[in-house]
């Protein structure tokens, strides 16, 4: 996310710009540069710019990577033969020119996590993981931990667009009906409807349903760009409430926050497996988190971590992390075994996902059907009774008027 910044210098020049990251990690950096912030906003259209032309390489295709980087290296070939043998099997257009460059990095003796960054195209965590394999010299544990990390992201991934193929194509086919029949079917059998004073309820409202759309189906459109406007120009603490409230909806809001707890505890364990402290991982995962309300609730533990309490007790603060959740750090705190049973909570949140997801897509199927029944029996109330019941009334007033003659 790209945020627009005004903020005065300690000399008491006002500064603008924009960053690219979290709201908590820009805030943090120009607070540490002595700035006084006047005003920190997202920058929507920047934003989506970035969005569209930026180069992404699929969670899939990483797991991939990173699987067969970990085995070439364990057959003892070396860095540089390694990346050059994926590159010359590589298919993925992204990856075959990042492996590329990341290859010409290296022969001009660039570390290994500087090629990596210079290709732009990884995320936050390859990065830091591989810069702390390149300290440990443990690369093949690191690629394997991103490796299975990956993999996970890929399957929820995977499970998520199953979920929504069904309903995405259903409600796109019920908003072609509905302005197929607003601009095409409505307007030429309208004249054979009743006049509008004598119609019924369900008659006058298609209509005006109908008419808006043909006439102001532009504000339609608009709706959702306006709400994700104001939304993104509130502040946080107006978006922690918002947040809070959905967190709390049935069925959807358990469903967000066992994924934001999945891959909480997936970068927890992968980070701390390979020896970066709990403050270190806990500013990491806080400062590349896009979501304001879950971005708080870590620098608040973060921020308890600091002040002298262990990760349990920061947890068991704040009660939106399930005691379930605290208890099991705990274990692994006094065990010594923190990142083991961060993994364990990482793989357990992911099957709950997969299990909400299961069983919001077995609601979802039957409820859209029951929706476009009952789409079908309004236009049918409102639209082709009337159109019939009026017809039958002008047949009958000609028999009349014929057999009068």
């Amino acid at each position: 996310m790209h945020y627009k910044y005004s903020v005065l210098s300690q000399t008491g020049n006002e500064i603008s710009g924009t960053e690219q990251g979290s709201y908590q990690a820009i805030r943090d950096k120009l607070k540490n540069n002595n700035f006084h912030i006047l005003s920190l906003e997202p920058d929507l259209i920047k934003s989506i710019e970035f969005y569209l032309k930026r180069k992404r390489i699929k969670a899939q295709a990483l797991a991939e990577l990173f699987e067969d980087l970990s085995n070439t290296l364990e057959t003892g070939l070396s860095m540089n033969e390694a990346i050059m043998t994926l590159e010359e099997s590589s298919v993925e257009p992204v990856l075959k020119e990042a492996l590329s460059r990341i290859n010409a990095s290296l022969s001009r003796g660039a570390s290994l996590t500087e090629a990596f960054s210079r290709t732009e195209v990884f995320p936050w965590q390859v990065l830091n993981m591989v810069r702390v394999g390149e300290k440990s010299g443990g690369l093949e544990r690191v690629f394997r931990d991103l490796a299975g990390y990956f993999s996970r992201e890929a399957d929820f991934l995977r499970s998520l667009k199953g979920a929504l193929v069904y309903p995405a194509v259903v409600f796109c086919l019920l908003v072609v009906v509905m302005f197929y029949v607003s601009f095409q079917v409505i307007p030429h059998l309208e004249a054979l409807l009743p006049i509008k004073e004598n119609a019924c309820f369900a008659t006058r409202l298609l209509l005006s349903l109908s008419h808006g759309l043909r006439y102001y189906w532009f504000m339609y459109l608009a709706v959702p760009v306006v709400l994700a406007f104001f939304y993104s120009r509130l502040k946080v603490s107006q978006v922690e409430r918002i947040r809070d409230f959905y967190y709390r909806i049935p069925v959807l809001g358990p469903l967000i926050k066992d994924v934001a707890f999945s891959f909480l505890f997936s970068n927890l364990a992968i980070l701390q497996r390979n020896g970066i402290s709990v403050i270190e991982a806990l500013s990491l995962v806080r400062d590349t988190s896009f979501d304001k309300f879950f971005a708080e609730k870590i620098a608040k533990v973060k921020d308890t971590v600091i002040s002298g309490l262990s990760l349990w007790q920061a947890l068991k603060r704040d009660a939106f992390f399930p005691k379930p959740v605290c208890s099991s750090i705990r274990k692994g705190e006094e065990m010594g075994n923190l990142d083991k049973y961060l993994e364990s909570l990482a793989d357990s949140y992911f099957k709950k996902v997969t299990r909400r997801i299961d069983a919001l897509l077995g609601f979802i199927q039957p409820a859209f059907l029951m929706l476009c029944g009952l789409l079908l029996l309004f236009i049918v109330w409102a639209f082709v009774i009337p159109v019939y019941s009026n017809l039958s009334n002008i047949a009958g007033g000609n028999q009349i008027l014929k057999g009068g003659g």
